[in-house]
């Protein structure tokens, strides 16, 4: 009976072995090339079978299955995403022919078996990392605060100097627009607007120079950063993290290039990302308390809703789909935080409603949300697939058909938002949906393939795409805005380095789908270190993922998703607090 079993085990660490060396050769496009003859490539299957060998996943049942679920969705994920990536510049063409898709699936079926015993280890293995103290603290310690504060404003004034006063693309220039000639838009969010335009009046006022006055205002948004990501490292320390680890998130935060470039960038997205920081803390205080929930945790709370319903117009699907997590939640004094709640959403609501109509205030379009399935239905025109006549003649009312062959690109949308008559769509919103479900039935591989390559940066974490401004000038004749180093040129080539995708370990800087991964593997650990109960602090996150990935108009735009960024060293670190019941 031994040799059999043992014959078994032999017999399914080959196979296993075999199938996961495979996927290797798949996903590094090494199979069926000279890569596969190199001998130190053949060497490789001998540590994936040796690995085999010496790790099983039989013993805990619960990181068992943890692990098998966790394992699946990142097998997914990367197998579809290492097809999709090398034509996601392309016209539309078939991406998941026959020899893709076995190719897919044998890569997703050896990359689950391998990940698998990896996430297998680290569950089995997670009481053995000691990231916190026996001890916390309720004091906010205000003199470490600012110290903090200091240590990352310092860090991050090399960049202001060298992209003084900010760094600016086209959009900076309409909000830079906006505000010196006071008006009332919403397409560029009024929140946003306002809240640059303060400091920016003040500084034309002081300075008499626009540039002066565009620097003042970055850097009250410096400081604003600098200040959220201080309070959050100092609730860390509260709750009983190391010294070791809050240095680490301090580093994060201070040396980090994105943040330092994102810190003096004029875009709605930054302060709009550090306020899924303060929700972060605000829900987990909420879910984890047991005590009366303190005033400034309930005042961060709303000041971190506002700021995420007034900077950006998806803002208020994220806090509408959190209320019902909110009431379903079990956290203190929950009827008191649900109506503070609603009340904020009542407020929103009259502002964008009443307010705005009586003020003539311009608002967003409708277009920018059907920016995914405008593309679906654009790619199957694309392709040639039938298309009923009615359905044809109504598709021409509302966009120009005969163009979209020529301008469909597969990974942004506004070639064809541009074809797109926005007053048109939206008087046949409902029409237009029929339709493109009718579609999404008829050819669904088209529109699975429409989505990935559209959403693709989001979660495959091997993307390169822009992230970062650098050097401009106005776009706007009557706005004196241009980008004035303070630094020398030789200073400012060290500086534009940072933002390289070839230096090692960059990918954990700049890739969107790297801070997926992240987010998904910390919520993971989260439930299996407490509860599925307690999640609600990453719902917020997952919203804002999603948010993005139903209606994004490009296929991997860090910013809009930098709120997740923001909340990396919480993420990091958070799950590893054991929540006392």
């Amino acid at each position: 009976m031994t040799f059999l079993k043992n014959k078994k085990i032999h017999i399914r660490n080959i196979i296993f072995s075999i199938l996961t060396y495979i996927a290797f050769l798949i996903y590094f496009k090494s199979l069926f090339n000279s890569k596969s003859y190199d001998i130190l490539v053949t060497f490789i299957y001998f540590l994936i079978l040796i690995f085999y060998y010496k790790y099983d996943i039989s013993s805990n049942k619960r990181a068992r299955k943890f692990s098998i679920i966790l394992a699946l969705i990142i097998s997914i994920l990367l197998s579809i995403g290492n097809t999709v990536y090398p034509v996601v510049y392309n016209k539309a063409v078939n991406i998941f022919n026959l020899k893709n898709t076995i190719y897919t699936i044998v890569c997703i079926l050896g990359l689950f078996l391998f990940f698998t015993r990896i996430f297998y280890l680290m569950f089995t293995n997670l009481n053995k990392i000691k990231m916190f103290e026996n001890k916390a603290n309720t004091k906010f310690d205000l003199k470490l605060f600012f110290i903090f504060l200091i240590i990352i404003l310092i860090c991050w004034t090399p960049y202001f100097l060298r992209y003084f006063p900010a760094i600016m693309t086209s959009d900076s220039y309409y909000v830079i627009h906006y505000a010196n000639e006071k008006i009332l838009s919403d397409f560029h969010t009024f929140g946003h607007t306002w809240f640059f335009g303060i400091f920016f009046h003040l500084g034309k006022l002081l300075f008499n120079n626009m540039n002066a006055a565009v620097a003042l205002s970055t850097i009250v948004q410096m400081l604003l950063m600098a200040s959220i990501f201080s309070y959050s490292i100092i609730y860390l320390r509260n709750k009983g993290i190391n010294k070791f680890f809050c240095i680490i998130c301090l580093l994060i935060y201070s040396l980090s290039p994105l943040h330092a470039h994102y810190s003096i960038t004029l875009w709605r997205d930054i302060v709009f990302g550090g306020a899924f920081v303060l929700l972060f803390t605000t829900l987990y205080e909420f879910v984890t308390t047991n005590k009366k929930i303190k005033n400034s945790t309930i005042f961060l709370f709303i000041i971190s809703i506002l700021l995420i319903l007034f900077f950006r117009n998806n803002g208020i699907y994220i806090c509408i789909l959190l209320l019902p997590f909110i009431l379903f939640s079990k956290i203190s004094y929950k009827k008191m935080i649900s109506i503070v709640y609603i009340i904020i959403l009542t407020f929103y609501f009259i502002i964008k409603g009443p307010i705005f109509d009586y003020f003539n205030i311009e608002k967003s379009t409708t277009i920018e949300a059907f920016s995914i399935p405008l593309q679906q239905i654009a790619r199957t025109i694309s392709l040639d697939k039938k298309i009923d006549e009615k359905d044809r003649i109504y598709l021409s009312q509302i966009m120009n058909t005969n163009l979209i062959k020529e301008r469909y690109a597969s990974a942004i949308s506004d070639p064809i938002k541009n074809l797109t008559n926005n007053q048109k769509l939206s008087q046949s919103k409902g029409k237009f949906i029929t339709l493109w479900f009718k579609y999404l039935v008829k050819y669904p591989k088209v529109y699975f393939e429409a989505y990935f390559t559209q959403t693709l940066g989001y979660w495959y974490p091997n993307v390169e795409y822009w992230a970062t401004g650098m050097e401009s000038k106005s776009i706007f004749e009557d706005i004196n805005v241009y980008s004035d180093p303070i630094t020398s040129n030789n200073f400012n080539k060290v500086i534009d380095l940072s933002t390289l995708r070839k230096i090692p370990f960059s990918n954990l800087i700049w890739s969107c789908g790297t801070t997926t991964f992240i987010l998904i593997i910390s919520s993971f650990i989260f439930i299996y270190n407490n509860k599925v109960k307690y999640i609600l602090p990453y719902i917020p996150l997952y919203l804002l993922l999603f948010s993005i990935l139903i209606s994004t108009p490009v296929f991997s735009e860090l910013r809009y998703v930098y709120g997740i960024f923001a909340c990396v060293p919480l993420l990091l670190t958070i799950p590893f607090l054991k929540i006392k019941n």
